[in-house]
């Protein structure tokens, strides 16, 4: 199975849905993860662009620990709007990974303006990659793709329910792996912008959700809530590990 995975910024997948990537990418799926922002703009010390050099760098290394693809459309962090430009990077996005699942964070139920933008876009990116006339690089696909949002961290807006729990417990560590690439992150902007240790944050998330869904012997879980805007894809619920 071919899997896309919608991030707005730099750290996003790897907060919300990367223990889930590293299970699909353990039994086999191929990865995608789309970075839809440079992230330039996570920092009180280092220049816009030196910063966005560098969280590149780290979202390759985050990808590389799954073996997974890095589709990266640099626009500029917190600008991130649904126009015709923004539009047609994530139809080609859709196109170059030719996905039989995508995932995204929920469209306009969040705390922040990119990540919705980044939900949003990749809803409407799913459909029109289907549609001959709106050309790009790659060629047009051949179905619509379900899609699955994956949750805020600690669902803070309150706005989505989850409906479905990947436990991660055996690729958990993993994903803090991934996580741990993105040190611009961890050393400076965690505390100084918000005074939080992202890490911790993680893992508590991750625990209550894991709580949430009563499964004995689980210590760590994904939530996800399926997108059933038409066209609804019958069994969908079933791609997920």
């Amino acid at each position: 199975m071919r899997v896309l995975a919608f991030g707005a910024h730099p750290d996003d997948l790897e907060e919300r849905c990367c223990g889930t990537l590293a299970k699909m990418a353990k039994r086999g799926d191929e990865i995608f993860m789309c970075v839809a922002t440079n992230g330039e703009i996570g920092s009180y010390n280092t220049p816009r662009e030196e910063l966005a050099r560098i969280r590149h760098g780290e979202a390759q290394a985050s990808c590389d620990i799954i073996g997974a693809h890095l589709i990266w459309l640099g626009f500029e962090d917190e600008m991130l709007f649904d126009n015709r430009e923004t539009r047609m990077a994530f139809i080609e996005a859709v196109r170059l990974a030719r996905p039989d699942v995508i995932i995204a964070p929920p469209p306009y139920k969040d705390y922040n303006q990119d990540h919705d933008a980044c939900g949003y876009l990749a809803f409407e990116a799913r459909i029109l990659a289907t549609v001959k006339l709106m050309e790009t690089e790659h060629p047009v696909i051949d179905h619509i793709p379900p899609l699955f949002y994956c949750l805020p961290v600690g669902n803070m807006s309150h706005k989505t329910d989850p409906q479905y729990f990947v436990d991660i417990t055996d690729t958990f560590e993993t994903k803090l792996a991934m996580f741990a690439c993105h040190k611009s992150q961890h050393e400076e902007w965690g505390g100084d912008a918000f005074g939080v240790d992202f890490t911790t944050m993680v893992r508590n998330d991750d625990k209550m959700y894991a709580s949430a869904c009563g499964t004995p012997g689980c210590e760590a879980v994904e939530a996800f809530s399926l997108c059933t805007d038409w066209p609804i894809i019958a069994g969908a619920h079933k791609l997920l590990p």
